[in-house]
């Protein structure tokens, strides 16, 4: 399992709204999928910043359930993402950065 440690701010150029909202995300794998409640840090046109409570493989595709909000610039009812860094941030505390591929 790869985990990176690295700054998330120095990663993404496009504009970030910051969030604190719990989302479900399912794990997809190719043999099974694991639903799991997350939180979800900040999230911008292409991808999101997820806190979750172990690592994830990088390349892990990911089902994305969160609900409109009003401070969203762009709704994600249902969604799908792929993992493209995971981060440790203490013991129980896995930063995800997520790239967007298809959203509703």
């Amino acid at each position: 399992m790869e985990v990176k440690k690295q700054d998330f701010d120095d990663h993404r150029t496009c504009f970030r709204t910051l969030m604190n909202q719990q989302i479900i995300i399912t794990l997809v794998d190719q043999e099974s999928s694991v639903e799991t409640v997350a939180n979800c840090r900040d999230i911008s046109d292409n991808g999101l910043a997820v806190e979750i409570n172990h690592p994830v493989d990088i390349g892990t595709l990911l089902k994305i359930q969160l609900d409109n909000d009003d401070q969203m610039s762009i709704p994600l009812i249902d969604c799908q993402g792929r993992v493209i860094r995971c981060e440790q941030e203490s013991d129980t505390v896995f930063l995800l950065a997520v790239e967007l591929i298809d959203s509703q």
